[in-house]
């Protein structure tokens, strides 16, 4: 155990450990930015079918003014970024670009592969861009590439002049990127490229967030115990609203409200992942539980007052409650014990990249100038899909091996309970064998002793009271029933040689009493048989009861001594002995089984027969 001395400098490590794991998260996400950025290809290269124009003449319009105003033109570099905040009067930004016609006849397009916010273009003083009505609504053109197709009418031979104009409904960036002018194959080859890279992966990450948003419902409807999988479809929810925003700007409702949900959209998604791995790898730190919602509440605060801070809109500032719950949500997957070191090492990583793209998308749009060299916002939301997937991913296919243990568990239960099953059924037709065994015993019992012990008790009965009594007759039938009543006992009583022994004292006891003799009972332990059988108890138990009716009738003993070890019997008199040459010759009707037929008995059921008698007393000793 640790003294409290050792708990109260551990807690300091242990929070100390923690802050640092806390500053080193958000460097070493900065320090992913900085490296894709250095990585990053270069999104406007020359192209050999066309030519790039990053060289143009500016004129900022102010409000109020005529149209057009724009006298006052200054060399500028592309791309260019024109940042409008309140109180200016910067209402739009003019831009003139020059390229000279091919000599080809091949029909020439021009893309402009990123604009912010609304772009009016002029080719030539003729409008190519249809979304751009002066009188109507602003098209939103910040997330898509322009392209269009320049008709030979509309060129001159040489110099030919583009004007773009860039409006903003509110507050925001004004930003022109290089332009391309080319042939038209090249042109649209570039411009699709750049469509599917920018709005194309957006619309694809809202599809992703529909269907991963159903399925995770689903999930959460199958299994609501635990693991945080409710806030998954608000996560996704979340993510559908704001890439709605970028994929399909021009197709939501109108008013600054929608820019609002948007935003507050993507804090709600960050909130959910954070709630969820929470939930998920059941972390409970209170310090990181109370940092998320203070610092989502402040900047949600911040955003509804309008105000910058530091020279950051409140949009921008706003977005420090999504990095507060970014860099828990690493923290979390960083310190889980409920993780592999691969697992954890894959999460880590696509988090940290997904981190890393949004940081690139958030200095893009909210910084003023040209910061990074490629933002990668739509491809942050694309690695979050995929580092959200693979954590259930990875707790599924984690729940499919406890199932595989549990089922084989199950399996080796329910073997183990069949054997157990057969084993009672055995035990049950065995008793139910033994049952029959032991009732079939008892009637035969009763047979003996009714039927055939009757008689011989009747006849024993009429020689005494007839007068003419037979010694020879007589010892024939005490004999009789001895010999009975012992094949009785045997049925009666359990494979037990002891239990046999007490039953022949019982039985023989009252002989010696007609005969003034007694026992002398050592019968101690319990001696067995290797492999015990009635039969073979029976015949030790005839040769036991043989030598002491012979004692007590022939010997004139009066103390008969039983004793018995582990694996013999010794019967024991103090009688007159008797000569073994004279009884082996002897009939064995003439004394019951005689030497020869104890001889031939212990040798059938195997046990040793030893014989020693001398004119103070006969010991016969059974040994196996």
């Amino acid at each position: 155990m640790l003294s409290e001395r050792g708990e109260v400098e551990a807690a300091p490590r242990g929070l100390l450990r923690t802050i640092c794991l806390l500053l080193a998260i958000p460097l070493f996400v900065g320090a992913l930015t900085v490296l894709i950025q250095l990585l990053a290809i270069n999104p406007y290269p020359e192209m050999t079918r066309g030519e790039r124009l990053d060289s143009a003449e500016l004129c900022l319009q102010r409000a109020n003014a005529p149209q057009p105003d724009c006298q006052d033109f200054r060399p500028v570099t592309l791309p260019h970024v024109t940042t409008l905040e309140r109180g200016t009067s910067v209402v739009g930004a003019h831009y003139r670009l020059s390229f000279d016609r091919p000599v080809s006849d091949d029909l020439l397009a021009f893309v402009a592969p990123r604009v912010t916010d609304h772009a009016r273009i002029e080719v030539n003083g003729i409008r190519m861009s249809p979304n751009s009505e002066p009188d109507g609504p602003l098209w939103h053109d910040w997330n898509r590439p322009i392209y269009g197709v320049l008709p030979g009418p509309v060129l001159r031979p040489g110099t030919n002049q583009i004007d773009i104009t860039l409006t903003q409904s509110d507050i925001g960036r004004l930003a022109l990127y290089p332009v391309y002018v080319g042939e038209a194959d090249a042109i649209r080859l570039t411009w699709l490229t750049r469509f599917a890279f920018r709005t194309g992966m957006v619309r694809m990450n809202i599809g992703l967030a529909a269907i991963l948003g159903a399925a995770f419902f689903a999930l959460w409807r199958m299994n609501r115990r635990g693991q945080g999988l409710g806030w998954l479809p608000l996560a996704m929810a979340g993510a559908t609203i704001f890439g709605w925003q970028l994929a399909y700007p021009n197709v939501a409702p109108p008013g600054p409200w929608w820019k609002f949900a948007s935003i507050l959209a993507m804090h709600g998604t960050a909130y959910c992942l954070y709630m969820f791995l929470r939930d998920f790898f059941q972390e409970r730190s209170q310090l990181a539980f109370v940092a998320v919602h203070a610092t989502i509440a402040a900047g949600l605060a911040i955003l509804v007052a309008g105000h910058p801070v530091l020279g950051i809109s409140a949009a921008g500032v706003s977005f420090i409650g999504v990095a507060v719950a970014v860099i828990c949500i690493l923290w979390i997957l960083i310190s889980t014990p409920l993780l592999a070191l691969v697992d954890r090492f894959v999460l880590v990583l696509l988090f940290s990249l997904s981190a890393s793209c949004g940081v690139t998308a958030w200095l893009d749009s909210f910084m003023a100038g040209e910061v990074v060299r490629l933002p990668l916002g739509q491809v942050a939301v694309t690695l979050l899909f995929a580092g959200i997937s693979w954590t259930l991913v990875q707790w599924l296919v984690e729940m499919k091996r406890q199932r595989d243990r549990l089922s084989e568990s199950l399996r080796d239960q329910v073997r183990a309970k069949s054997a157990e099953l057969d084993e009672m059924y055995r035990a049950l037709s065995r008793q139910k064998e033994k049952q029959v065994v032991a009732q079939e015993r008892q009637r035969i019992m009763l047979d003996l002793h009714d039927g055939i012990g009757g008689q011989l008790v009747n006849t024993l009965a009429y020689l005494e009271n007839s007068g003419r009594d037979d010694p020879v007759l007589r010892n024939a039938l005490e004999d009789a029933l001895g010999d009975m009543a012992l094949m009785i006992d045997s049925l009666h009583s359990d494979v037990e040689i002891s239990a046999a022994l007490g039953m022949i004292r019982n039985r023989l006891e009252p002989l010696l009493d007609r005969h003034h003799a007694r026992f002398e009972w050592k019968v101690e332990g319990d001696p067995r048989f290797d492999n015990p059988t009635r039969s073979k108890i029976l015949g030790l138990m005839r040769i036991v009861q043989e030598a002491i009716t012979n004692a007590v009738k022939h010997s004139g003993a009066d103390v008969i001594t039983v004793q018995s070890g582990e694996r013999d019997i010794w019967i024991t008199d103090n009688g007159s002995g008797f000569d073994p040459l004279l009884e082996a010759h002897r009939h064995p009707s003439e004394s019951g089984l005689g030497l020869k037929g104890m001889r031939q008995r212990s040798a059938d059921i195997g046990v040793t027969l030893e014989i020693e008698t001398s004119n103070k007393g006969t010991s016969v000793h059974l040994s196996w």
